[in-house]
């Protein structure tokens, strides 16, 4: 018993369970060391057989407090690993149930706010998708700039603005103005979508 104590208060768990053994074997029926060597499979991590020695310590002799307060614990023990793992693979089964609830975008705020292109998107949580399209309309915007495209003859004389604009300012015209309505109706709609969702998540 004392050279496993010695091996125990070293952290060599190996050799004091070797140890234990062998003083098993002179005195099988010895209380003191069942115990110990339930202590050393507790400490191992093999919770359930120590249980099973605690168990059979106390219901020989009840009066055996520790052995009583010992299976107490590793019984609790046993309970926390088993939630655990079960909050673990539940967690893995279903992670929307464990993500952090915020409140879904309203579709009227999307829809005001894309009235600057791609921040209905921001808005909504979709970042990426929201600076792509500020970028690409911005960009379609600038190149029709850059291209001399005249907004007074456009608004004043819309006839001989037809006549003398090129192809190339009709097809940036075309998408700036095509991704401008896509995103301004798609961040309401997508919004809308989210709260749907959150409201089948709440029912």
């Amino acid at each position: 018993m004392s050279m496993a104590r010695v091996h125990r208060m070293r952290g060599d768990y190996v050799q004091a369970a070797e140890a234990i053994r062998l003083a098993l074997r002179v005195k099988p029926e010895d209380a003191d060391a069942q115990e110990f060597a339930a202590d050393i499979l507790a400490a191992r991590g093999e919770l359930e057989k120590a249980g099973e020695v605690y168990k059979a310590l106390h219901e020989a002799d009840p009066a055996r407090a520790s052995a009583e307060e010992k299976y107490a614990r590793v019984t609790l023990q046993i309970a926390e690993g088993k939630r655990q793992q079960f909050l673990l693979r539940d967690m893995a089964e279903n992670p929307d149930k464990y993500r952090k609830h915020t409140h879904a975008p309203s579709p009227l705020i999307a829809a005001l706010v894309s009235t600057v292109p791609g921040l209905g998107q921001i808005y909504c949580g979709q970042f990426l998708k929201g600076v792509g399209f500020f970028v690409g309309i911005m960009c379609a915007w600038l190149f029709l700039g850059l291209m001399g495209f005249d907004w007074k003859m456009a608004v004043n004389a819309p006839q001989q603005f037809i006549r003398n604009i090129d192809v190339f300012s009709v097809v940036l015209l075309c998408i700036a103005t095509t991704l401008h309505v896509y995103a301004f109706v798609d961040a309401p709609v997508y919004a809308n979508k989210l709260k749907e969702k959150e409201k089948g998540l709440e029912s």
